[in-house]
């Protein structure tokens, strides 16, 4: 038999776990047998203990809230959202994470990476761009570069026609940040198409790789 302070702790876990912003309605918390409702911008939510301790979530749609059904996809969406993030970018700062509108947003040194769910392939879409540059970044840049000397500038052009590594398929890579490796289906350059032994065949940027020279 679990006490009501173990049950308070396990009901504090799971609503810090919860992925929409909430207030509560009624806190009874500090009763023997703790319980506490919540209110979001499309459900109401009651939580409570069972006997064995694990926290049971009852839920009912507030109106104009959309159905349970949607509910649930939506929320699967952004679990499968978070794992992936997990899976391969822990770490990475994020600059925005929102359930509603199932997307994260994170920051990859000069990249800004958006996750999204594909609701039809059921997996997760990964898109990134260049990060905009500051005013500051861009004028030490330019300061830099008019500060080559004639022998950098020479030494820049005779590797000016060199051309990147390319993997051929079958070359097994790791991912710099959390050391997973894949196997290489297709080099197209700046991206790269891999095989990952969870989601298949997935497209990663060829920034986030390296190649992993212990399996060769």
């Amino acid at each position: 038999m679990i006490g009501a302070s173990a049950k308070r702790m396990k009901l504090a876990n799971y609503m810090s776990s919860l992925p929409e912003i909430y207030e509560v309605i009624e806190d009874n918390l500090g009763e023997e047998e703790p319980s506490i409702k919540l209110q979001t911008k499309t459900r109401s939510i009651f939580l409570y203990c069972d006997s064995k301790g694990n926290v049971v979530e009852s839920f009912e749609m507030l109106e104009g809230g959309g159905t349970k059904e949607d509910f649930i996809a939506k929320k699967e969406a952004y679990d499968a959202i978070r794992k992936y993030y997990e899976d391969y970018y822990t770490g990475a700062r994020i600059t925005k994470s929102s359930f509603d509108e199932g997307l994260i947003k994170l920051q990859v040194d000069d990249r800004i990476v958006t996750l999204t769910y594909d609701y039809e392939n059921k997996g997760v879409d990964e898109t990134d761009r260049l990060r905009p540059r500051k005013k500051t970044e861009k004028k030490k840049e330019t300061i830099d570069q008019n500060q080559l000397s004639i022998f950098d500038i020479k030494k820049e052009d005779t590797h000016a026609g060199t051309t990147y590594d390319k993997w051929l398929e079958g070359t097994i890579v790791k991912n710099r940040y959390n050391q997973k490796k894949y196997t290489v289906k297709k080099d197209f350059g700046n991206t790269i198409e891999v095989k990952d032994g969870e989601y298949g065949y997935i497209t990663m940027a060829r920034a986030d790789l390296e190649r992993d020279i212990f399996s060769e």
